[in-house]
């Protein structure tokens, strides 16, 4: 590899030199993993670059080479490295960034790591080594020897740091060891001091790379050296970038300017002045960083809900789309820079390029959405403000900027402009105590998800068993049996055991299984395990460091260490499980047909019921394409297709045309399924031999699961002819009732929906009828005798008479016709009005006065019944429209005539 002469290199450029480096020196390059950590429920997003090397680390995986290099993708927006409200205002805080990383496990160590990194860095890259500073931790004279014997780094140049800088662990037990820091000088230009010294600013002096050598290991007693010392490196390309680019902000590299400038065109701004001032500095930025955060997320499937992952993104989304509105009142500008990260991107991350149709449909239904919410938001806070002007108070209570925040998505400065614009201010250490609360809730929330004794028991139990064992035989695929076999280990779920009495519940591993373990979204198996004389129940099996486990409860007898058992697949189970499996590959396909090829598995999940396929779509699938669907893939089943499956290497399954599926991580060798030329994914799942074998498919029900993605529930076989058996009889016994009787031809002739057709008839009858019942009831109200009993209100401003009454219709125009018939009868009445429910839904309810008569204030009205009957709404001090979430008229007269006073 030649090295590069002068600082000029492009992001393309930076990652191919990274990776071409290390490949040269014996790495195999490992592709990013997804942002979603799947199989640690620890993280909330991938935050590092050794997250998807974890347990092997921590010695319960194995790998087939010792060097990896990787460009991770990782965010950092959420749980306990969130970067979130710090992004735009400084130079180098991401929500989204990429980690450049090369690991050793097991292989070298300290010498090779340093030489690596000041070896790319000052000859591969040409940065000049005047320009660079390293840390080693406090007692690491290993370490500061090596870089200046082996390196020639001065040592004036080599600083020692203590535990918080320098010593890196994986948590309170496990794997650590000192780290070694290379920091890159941005030259005076950069810091508030020209003067200042290598520690003393930090915006001169940059880290950019951080290599850990975990050579010990935290039991909880101190440290033991491990026998195997590793290697974990990190350095940030954005911070590579702004080095390599001669500049000392990340935001002024190629990774954002592309995006900054696409911002500038939109709102018509000039590309020049985009730092012209710090609000539109921080706008900028906040844009740019969201957009790619935003983009990469949905690529990996997580799109905006009101939890989770989901949630985060929501937040991320709503943030940037409200900095877009400063800019501009183009709806659509945080969606054109979306579309800007997915082609400037898609070259290094193809799923961008791939998914960009649901990412842009999901960021146009949230931009809509926020957008109303806002101004829903913005509503709330203004009649919050005028309640409080009317108290003669000025302070946004904490509480109240919390749900701004929380429910609206309205940032505490957002909160605290509007506030001041009307000379108001809030109160930000009540907002800060909320805030917390609300941290540490979710705090709790993520430690219920951290690994337990009993997991932390598998993991080493299964550790061992499989250093003993060179490879588990899976033999699930050809038979359904295994003869003649002895446990391997087993386990009561908190230790290891040698037996298992009746009645008692564990785990127990054999080298050789038919049992299916948990993986790809398909169950695991059930079944037995026998001797003759013993029953073992299995109830499920999972896999743990390529171990199956086979979860049992011992029915009869004793199961021993010593014995010989037989193990025995439930069959009708497991071949209901592969129709439906089989199916969800050609459902697949048939979306794909039927919707386009932006169609792209969410996550899946394969039983014996039944199947569940998310896809991305922005849309509703219409009852005629799922029609089609059904008809393409039934037609597959009829053609009696054979299912074939081989082992291929990775990259030729891709190059052929095979669909990875969602969530999945590959090795160097895979299972590629096809069905004909109808069908062609990696899968290690069980399947049907011929498509025939699935029998039949139905499509039981589509819905939505978040924004822009579906969820399709099918059944095959026996469960899907039972489905429709039902259905046929339901429909017969209701032809019959209707005198719809046909014979069975004419009825396959018409294409009208009889059934259907009679009972919208009856709804549009029914509907009718009840309007016609209401307005009846508009007539026989005694409006005079209800006005002369309503509740007599006295005030500073004078007196006035409220009607309180409800009435048996939820038609709003009625209910505003009832409430002018009452204020026709005198200029001194309010009335207070609440309908009937729909669906057991809230109460709609109409609170007005007549104009004339000022002392009656009708928002207040309404808000004291919220405070008993809950409910929202809102309007003008003369009227008011809204719901009640409960109504009684009685204690609702009563707590009128004590508030209104």
């Amino acid at each position: 590899m030649k090295p590069y002469k002068g600082l000029s290199m492009k992001h393309q450029e930076i990652r191919k030199a990274f990776n071409g480096y290390f490949e040269s020196h014996g790495h195999k390059q490992v592709e990013s993993s997804s942002l979603i950590p799947h199989n640690d429920p620890t993280l909330l997003f991938t935050n590092a670059g050794m997250n998807q090397f974890k347990n092997v680390f921590l010695g319960s995986e194995s790998l087939a080479f010792n060097r990896a290099v990787t460009i991770q993708k990782c965010v950092r927006a959420g749980g306990k490295h969130n970067d979130l409200e710090n992004v735009g205002y400084t130079t180098r805080h991401h929500t989204f960034f990429e980690m450049l990383g090369n690991f050793s496990f097991g292989d070298y160590f300290k010498k090779d790591a340093i030489h690596f990194a000041w070896d790319l860095l000052t000859k591969k890259m040409g940065i000049p080594k005047e320009k660079l500073y390293v840390t080693v931790f406090e007692t690491d004279d290993e370490a500061a020897d090596i870089w200046h014997n082996q390196e020639g780094v001065p040592r004036d140049r080599i600083h020692r740091l203590g535990e918080k800088d320098n010593f890196w662990r994986m948590g309170d037990t496990g794997p650590c060891g000192p780290c070694s820091e290379i920091f890159y000088d941005h030259g005076p230009k950069a810091g508030a001091n020209p003067n200042a010294k290598f520690g003393e600013d930090d915006n001169r002096y940059v880290e950019i790379w951080n290599l850990v050598f975990m050579q010990f290991f935290e039991d909880g007693t101190g440290l033991k050296p491990l026998p195997k010392p590793s290697v974990d490196t990190g350095a940030g390309l954005e911070r590579i970038a702004a080095a390599m680019q001669g500049v000392t902000d990340n935001y002024e590299t190629d990774l954002f300017t592309p995006l900054i400038k696409k911002a500038c065109e939109i709102s018509g701004n000039k590309f020049s002045d985009w730092q012209s001032s710090p609000e539109l500095k921080a706008t900028y930025k906040v844009i740019a960083d969201h957009a790619r955060a935003a983009s990469f997320l949905m690529a990996d499937g997580i799109f905006p809900s009101n939890e989770g992952r989901g949630y985060v993104l929501r937040r991320i989304m709503r943030r940037a789309i409200r900095y877009a509105q400063k800019l501009s009142t183009n709806p659509r500008l945080f969606r054109e820079i979306c579309e800007v990260v997915t082609h400037e991107m898609a070259a290094y991350y193809p799923t961008l390029q791939t998914q960009r149709a649901p990412i842009l449909a999901a960021v146009d239904a949230e931009t809509q959405k926020f957008l109303s919410t806002l101004n829903q938001g913005t509503q709330i806070l203004e009649e919050y403000l005028h309640q409080l002007k009317a108290k003669g108070q000025n302070t946004i209570d904490g509480k109240m900027a919390f749900k701004l925040y929380d429910t609206f998505g309205f940032p505490l400065d957002l909160t605290q402009v509007m506030a001041r614009e009307k000379n108001f201010q809030v109160a930000v250490k009540d907002f800060e105590s909320e805030f917390e609360k609300a941290r540490q809730k979710a705090k709790q929330a993520r430690k219920s998800h951290a690994l337990t004794a009993n997991d932390q028991h598998l993991l080493e139990w299964t550790q061992n068993l499989s250093k003993s064992q060179s490879a588990q035989k899976f033999v699930g695929y050809t038979k359904l049996t295994s003869q003649q076999q002895k446990p391997l280990g087993i386990s009561d779920g908190t230790k290891s055991v040698s037996e298992l009495k009746e009645g008692q519940s564990g785990i127990v591993i054999f080298v050789e299984t038919p049992f299916y373990a948990e993986g790809g979204g398909q169950a695991g198996d059930q079944g037995e395990i026998t001797d003759g004389n013993n029953v073992v129940e299995v109830y499920d099996c999972t896999k743990m460091n390529d171990l199956h486990l086979h979860h049992v409860t011992v029915k009869s007898g004793t199961f021993t260490i010593d014995g010989t058992y037989n193990l025995n697949v439930q069959t009708s189970s497991r071949r209901d499980t592969a129709r439906n499996h089989s199916a969800t590959h050609l459902l697949h396909s048939a979306l794909k047909k039927v919707l386009g090829d932006k169609v792209g598995q969410a996550g899946s999940q394969v039983g014996p019921e039944k199947l569940r396929f998310d896809f991305n779509h922005n849309a509703a699938v219409t009852i005629a394409q799922l029609s089609e669907v059904e008809e393409l893939v039934n037609e597959q089943i009829y053609f009696s297709v054979p299912v074939q499956a081989e082992e291929q290497s990775y990259k030729d399954a891709v190059k052929q045309g095979a669909v990875a599926m969602f969530g999945e991580k590959y090795g160097d060798s895979v299972r590629v399924l096809t069905m004909g030329d109808f069908s062609k994914e990696l899968c290690g799942g069980t399947h049907v031999k011929n498509t025939s074998e699935i029998g039949l498919f139905k499509i039981v029900s589509e819905s939505s699961v978040s924004a822009g993605v579906r969820r399709i529930e099918a059944l095959t076989g026996r469960g899907a002819l039972a489905f429709l058996n039902k259905n046929t009889n339901e429909n017969l016994r209701s032809r019959k009732e209707l005198s719809l009787t046909t014979s069975w031809d004419s009825y396959m002739e018409n294409e009208t929906t009889q059934v259907g057709d009679w009972i919208q008839q009856s709804r549009e009858q029914t509907s009718q009828l009840k309007k016609q019942i209401q307005g009846l009831h508009v007539q026989t109200l005694n409006y005079k005798s209800d006005v002369d009993a309503a509740l007599k209100i006295n005030v500073a401003g004078g007196s006035y008479s409220i009607v309180v009454k409800s009435v048996e219709s939820d038609d709003r125009n009625l209910l505003g016709q009832i409430v002018d018939r009452y204020k026709d009868i005198g200029k001194h009445v309010a009335v207070v009005l609440v309908g009937a429910s729909t669906e057991n839904g809230p109460l709609p309810c109409l609170v007005s006065r007549h104009k004339e008569l000022n002392s009656a204030d009708c928002k207040q009205i309404f808000e004291v019944l919220k405070t008993k009957f809950g409910g929202k709404g809102g309007g003008r001090p003369d009227h008011v429209q809204g719901s009640l979430d409960s109504f009684d008229e009685t204690s609702a007269k009563e707590l009128l005539r004590e508030k209104l006073k």
